[in-house]
């Protein structure tokens, strides 16, 4: 019985009971005017007896019991003329009584495992909070607006693999208690509890209270700070999304609308953002993605990309990154980290993985990319026995040496650590090298960087931004240093600027990647350019040329290539920065 339910039977309780003594009186007086207790009709008093028990407290229903049968014993026998010498009405009494008792005591069991059952599915048991739910089934108070709000804590999962599940319970108390005492100032606010570090905060506009520019200001000091958990200090930050209802618009759209809000937080990397129908209608797109994605290939729209990764030393390019890029038919373009999360759900993800390792070798097999070093993203919850044979076997047919070609890991990796060795082990003993995402793939335990055969370990653009900063730049000391130890290479991606490369190479990481070296480019760019060289090369050969005559165009360094019209269009619209 929900809490809707609840106060409404509480609000017709005394109508029921004033009912229940005006039945049992009219009992009692057709067991008067049809010859007293001996009549069968005198059974009749056990149903209020029994419905009063069943309702009302055990001590109210002992005392209704009570009048039930002092009506059914002296009463009766004094309006009816009979004799009180008899005692049977003392013992119908005392049947009374017992039936009252054990039948409000059972009803009361059941209540309280009602109760119970009532908590377990409106309530966080860990936290005792409202969950969501209970946010979903409360309704909402007319007459005013209403803003929800949706807030995750970033790298919750990470905490909990690198603290531990009781530790990430402490975090999660810790939390939750910080944000009780801020909204604890705000009593049109109150907070619900999702699942891990996520929550939603509905506040109710009144103009006597306070605003919720005034709200989120009190929220900010749990943002990119850290706080003492059992005495160890815990790094914590989050984002929001949120949305306004007016008093006519529904709570489940008002929820669905924060949490679009939220999703685009994540995906701009923005502390707070606000719905508009822009985003609604960005992810309503997002719902045709893995119906499209094979038409798609299959038409050429899902092409291979490339971006070169630099030398920090010495800012020559050692090694090529591919992954993917979508080109929709109405002309916009998604980038991996757009479709990709959408597709892991799904069983495209493996048609994915086949199409950019196919591309990849191919571009590799070009004169022009000899001896060259090539990363091919590869989806993590695609780190499974079969998809790991098939390209140990699409690298070996494809006549590219194994030493040239590294397996980067993108995305969450799967919780079987079992797993996870087994099939990188697979992939280092036929010479294929593997390059993993520090945070990205989950692989914030040191324990685990040094249980498996990585070859590098990939700085994202989240960190690397941070390096300009003295506590962004102590973190990516103290990874290097310990990637030296293990003789792990690393690579920060992001790189926009020569700051931030000069402060990547004092920081000890050997090599750089982002738009300061090159921008991404398609692979079809890279046939056209092929073309071209053959051709020339191709005419002077016909005209017996010296070599010194025959120097053509070289893309082996991304960034010598001229820049056209294509690849600043890349800039301006490809938000991947590796």
């Amino acid at each position: 019985m929900n809490k809707k339910n609840g106060k409404k039977a509480d609000s017709l309780l005394p109508v029921f009971i004033i009912a229940d003594y005006i039945f049992s009186g009219v009992i009692t007086y057709i067991v008067c005017a049809t010859g007293g207790t001996p009549n069968i009709l005198a059974n009749l008093i056990v149903i209020p007896i029994v419905v009063t028990a069943l309702f009302t407290p055990i001590w109210h229903s002992v005392f209704f019991a009570t009048l039930c049968g002092l009506a059914m014993g002296p009463l009766t026998t004094a309006i009816t003329g009979g004799n009180m010498g008899d005692l049977m009405w003392l013992i119908r009494l005392a049947v009374y009584l017992v039936l009252a008792i054990v039948i409000s005591w059972i009803s009361g069991i059941m209540k309280q495992r009602e109760q119970f059952y009532e908590n377990m599915a409106t309530r966080d048991a860990l936290t005792g909070l409202s969950n969501m739910a209970s946010l979903e089934r409360s309704g909402r108070t007319t007459g005013h607006a209403m803003t929800i709000l949706m807030m995750s804590f970033i790298d919750s999962s990470d905490m909990r693999g690198l603290f531990g599940n009781e530790f990430y319970q402490s975090i999660v108390l810790k939390i939750s208690s910080e944000l009780q005492d801020i909204l604890s100032s705000y009593p049109n606010a109150r907070l619900y509890k999702e699942h891990d570090l996520n929550y939603a905060i509905t506040v109710t506009h009144r103009s006597e209270e306070g605003s919720l520019e005034s709200l989120l200001a009190s929220l900010s000091n749990l943002n990119d700070v850290t706080i003492s958990v059992n005495q160890v200090p815990v790094y914590v930050r989050y984002r929001i999304g949120f949305t306004i209802i007016q008093e006519n618009e529904s709570l489940s759209d008002g929820i669905r609308n924060a949490n679009i809000a939220l999703r685009y937080s994540f995906l701009k990397d923005q502390q707070i953002s606000r719905y508009t129908d822009a985003m609604r209608d960005y992810y309503k797109g997002t719902v045709s993605i893995a119906s499209e994605f094979s038409t798609a290939i299959s038409k050429g729209l899902v092409q291979a990309s490339y971006q070169t990764i630099h030398d920090a030393k010495t800012k020559e390019a050692r090694s090529v990154e591919i992954f993917a890029k979508w080109i929709r038919e109405d002309g916009s373009k998604m980038t991996a980290e757009e479709f990709v999360p959408i597709l892991e759900k799904t069983t495209c993800l493996h048609e994915l993985t086949l199409f950019i390792t196919k591309e990849a070798l191919r571009y590799a097999r070009l004169p022009i990319n000899q001896n060259r070093l090539f990363h091919i993203n590869f989806a993590a919850s695609e780190l499974n026995e079969k998809s790991v044979q098939e390209f140990v076997r699409a690298v070996e047919d494809s006549g590219i040496g194994a030493e040239n070609v590294m397996v980067e890991i993108a995305g969450r990796l799967p919780e079987d650590p079992y797993l996870i060795r087994e099939n990188l082990l697979f992939l280092h003993k036929h010479n294929i090298r593997i390059a993993i995402d520090y945070f990205n793939s989950g692989f914030s335990s040191y324990v685990m960087l040094a249980d498996v055969p990585i070859d590098e370990i990939k700085l994202s653009r989240s960190i690397t931004s941070h390096i300009d900063n003295e506590r962004g730049y102590a973190l990516i000391k103290s990874i290097v240093a310990f990637c030296k130890e293990m003789k792990i290479l690393t690579v920060a991606e992001g790189v926009e600027n020569e700051k931030q490369a000069t402060l990547c190479e004092q920081a000890g990481i050997d090599y750089l990647q982002g738009y300061y070296f090159s921008v991404p480019r398609l692979l079809s760019d890279v046939d056209e350019m092929a073309v071209f060289q053959a051709k020339a090369q191709a005419s002077a050969d016909r005209q017996n040329l010296s070599s010194d005559e025959k120097a053509l165009p070289n893309i082996s360094v991304v960034n010598k290539m001229p820049k056209d019209v294509n690849a600043d269009d890349e800039a301006k619209e490809d938000p991947k920065q590796e």
